[in-house]
């Protein structure tokens, strides 16, 4: 029942994300990163990991986070692979399309201060709908001291997602218009 809930939403917002447009997500992709840079959090981080934004998903790459250790994921062998960034100009278009670091970067393990993820729908609890892949589900299992930052628009919030034990809830939640923080 949960798996059928949480595809239904999943189309929900795939068709809700498709309405904003090009203006509405630069602007609103350009006040989260604001928000990140004024962020305590954000300022005193020396390690993240962040993401390449899909079409649709808030771009937190431009400008370039000006941070002292940055990894972007890469997919290998069915599983989210952390690597090492200094540019933009190193990522080239990966197995579903996404910009990530090409195989030679060199691989990061972590510890990070914070990874920020990317996600179809977040609730007020802290709470993640992903693409449905687990990818980072698995990744997050293996990196429980990391503060789990969600990076999404107004548009995604939801009152309440339907979660599975499996499923890893956010310390932090960063929309355009608000950072939401959770206990855990």
């Amino acid at each position: 029942m949960i798996r059928l809930e949480k595809q239904r939403l999943r189309d929900e917002m795939r068709g809700i994300l498709k309405t904003i447009s090009p203006a509405k997500s630069e602007s609103g992709s350009a006040r989260i990163v604001a928000a990140l840079q004024a962020w305590p959090l954000w300022q005193s981080a020396g390690c993240l990991c962040a993401f390449a934004a899909l079409p649709g998903e808030p771009d937190i790459l431009s400008p370039w986070p000006d941070v002292k250790s940055l990894s972007l994921p890469r997919v290998d062998s069915g599983s989210l692979a952390m690597h090492q960034v200094r540019s933009p100009h190193e990522l080239a278009p990966g197995k579903f399309g996404i910009l990530e670091p090409p195989a030679t970067a060199t691989k990061s393990r972590g510890p990070w201060d914070l990874i920020l993820i990317p996600g179809l729908a977040f609730d007020r609890c802290g709470g993640r709908l992903g693409r449905g892949r687990g990818y980072y589900d698995r990744f997050l299992a293996q990196h429980p001291e990391a503060v789990r930052v969600g990076i999404c628009f107004d548009e995604q919030v939801v009152q309440e997602l339907p979660l599975e034990p499996h499923d890893f809830r956010l310390n932090a939640l960063v929309t355009p218009s608000e950072i939401l923080r959770f206990a855990g």
